[in-house]
């Protein structure tokens, strides 16, 4: 599904056929809140989590876009597109004092702080955005998007040593927005919901952490046809 997708919106943006593609280019500015659910699932048995815990991180996210539309029929306007963070973020960190259960098992209970940190880097979205003109300038359009980011996950824990994963983060991305044309110039407001596919270390005791992430975002994004 992941290749059909990419290969479609390819062929879509880069396509030098006669059909007159408008591209553009611009910065988009997001408000994002990162809600996770993290379960620590203690010996990996696969059955119910010993602990859940839920995360809410707000933050502001800077990306560039590239993108091309065209129109069809009398008001239908369809746009796809590449959007990339092109800087290092820390996506989530957060800690927790917590008692080691497998400790307590053995009679020699200890308590400190599990700390969880998700650096992304390289995070992309390539999107469509079917549309239509309620006006001469403006557009209402949806968003469908596949998203994917290279991941670092470091997972420090009461009861193991500490330990660091590199993976790639992949997700979904749907999203409802406005477009209004200003001559060479235009402004996006658009709201969307990305899900994440969930990340799992597993630590030096045989801890499983888990973390499913979800992400809502309002952004507004500032471009200019060329």
């Amino acid at each position: 599904m992941k290749k059909i997708f990419l290969t479609i919106c390819s062929i879509l943006l880069f396509s030098s056929s006669a059909i007159a593609w408008e591209r553009a280019g611009g910065i988009s500015l997001s408000f994002a809140g990162i809600d996770t659910k993290v379960t620590d699932d203690i010996d990996n048995n696969g059955g119910t989590p010993d602990t859940t815990k839920n995360i809410t991180n707000d933050v502001g996210i800077a990306s560039i876009f590239f993108e091309g539309s065209n129109t069809f029929g009398d008001q239908g306007v369809f746009t796809v597109g590449v959007d990339l963070i092109p800087m290092s973020a820390e996506f989530d960190s957060r800690s927790t004092t917590q008692s080691s259960l497998k400790a307590e098992g053995d009679g020699a209970a200890t308590s400190g702080t599990n700390r969880g940190t998700v650096d992304v880097d390289r995070h992309l979205t390539i999107y469509i955005q079917p549309g239509v003109m309620i006006n001469d300038t403006t557009s209402v359009f949806a968003t469908l998007g596949y998203v994917t980011a290279d991941t670092s996950t470091t997972v420090q824990s009461v009861s193991s040593t500490n330990k660091t994963v590199d993976d790639t983060l992949d997700g979904t991305k749907v999203g409802l927005g406005i477009k209004k044309g200003m001559g060479s110039n235009f402004i996006k407001l658009e709201y969307s919901e990305t899900d994440y596919d969930p990340i799992s270390v597993t630590t030096s005791n045989n801890t499983k952490v888990t973390g499913d992430i979800d992400n809502t975002a309002v952004t507004l994004s500032l471009g200019r046809s060329f």
